[in-house]
C-alpha cells in the first residue's frame, strides 16, 4: 500500500462523484435518467433511461483509486517511488476526469440534448497535459511509463523517450481542451480523444526504438 497526499485528494474526488450520483438519484424527476441505446438479445435495438447507470462512474473511480493505492504493495513500491510524481498526478487526474464524467452524465440525464463529449474532451485534455508535464521526471522502472525493450534496456533512452512523450501529451492535451470548447460533434470529439491519447504514446514507442538504434555499439 502507498498512501500519499494524492491518495487523499483522489478519495475526496471519488467521494464527490458518489455525492453527485446520490443527488441525481434522489432529485431527478421521475422518468429521468441516463439515456440508454443498446442491442438486446432479441436482436432489436432498445431505448430507455437508467438511474442505476449513475452509480457506474463512482464504482469505477473507487476501484481505480483503490487499485492504484494497493498496487505498489505487491513488491512494486520501489518501482513506483522512481515515478512518484507522475504516478500521483495520474491518480488525481483520473479521479478528476471521472468526476467530470459523472457531472456530464447527470447533465445528460437532465437534458437528453446535453453534449457529454465536450466536458469529457476538456477533462481528458487536462489529464493528458498534467500527466505529460510530469512524465519526463519518471526514472526507469518496471511499473509506470512507456515500457519498451529499448527504454528498459537503457536509462538514457528511457529519460529521452519520456521527455519526448510528455511534450507530445501536453500538446495533445491542450489541443483537446481547445477542441472541447469549439467543436460540437460528439463523434469528432470522440475521435479527437482517441487520437490525442494514443498518438503521443505511439510516437514515444517509435522514438525509443530510434534512440536505442542510435546508441554506440560495443
Amino acid at each position: 500500500m502507498r498512501i500519499s497526499n494524492a491518495t487523499w485528494i483522489a478519495a475526496i474526488l471519488t467521494a464527490a462523484s458518489v455525492a453527485v450520483a446520490a443527488w441525481a438519484w434522489f432529485m431527478l424527476p421521475a422518468g429521468f435518467g441516463v439515456p440508454l441505446n443498446y442491442l438486446g438479445l432479441d436482436g432489436l435495438r432498445h431505448h430507455g433511461v437508467s438511474r442505476t447507470a449513475l452509480w457506474l462512474i463512482p464504482v469505477i473511480s473507487g476501484f481505480v483509486a483503490t487499485a492504484m493505492t494497493f498496487a505498489p504493495g505487491f513488491g512494486m513500491r520501489n518501482e513506483v517511488d522512481r515515478a512518484a510524481e507522475v504516478f500521483d498526478v495520474t491518480l488525481i487526474a483520473v479521479a478528476g476526469l471521472l468526476l467530470v464524467v459523472e457531472f456530464a452524465l447527470v447533465g445528460r440525464a437532465q437534458d437528453p440534448d446535453f453534449n457529454v463529449m465536450r466536458p469529457v474532451a476538456i477533462a481528458v485534455g487536462v489529464l493528458l497535459a498534467a500527466v505529460g508535464n510530469y512524465l519526463g521526471k519518471a526514472r526507469r522502472n518496471g511499473f509506470f511509463g512507456v515500457k519498451t525493450p529499448w527504454t528498459l534496456a537503457d536509462a538514457g533512452v528511457w529519460d529521452k523517450t519520456h521527455r519526448y512523450t510528455g511534450r507530445g501529451m501536453v500538446v495533445a492535451g491542450l489541443g483537446l481542451v481547445v477542441l472541447g470548447f469549439i467543436i460540437q460533434s460528439a463523434v469528432a470529439l470522440a475521435v479527437g480523444i482517441a487520437a490525442g491519447s494514443a498518438i503521443p504514446v505511439l510516437m514515444g514507442v517509435a522514438r525509443s526504438r530510434t534512440l536505442h538504434r542510435a546508441l554506440p555499439r560495443a
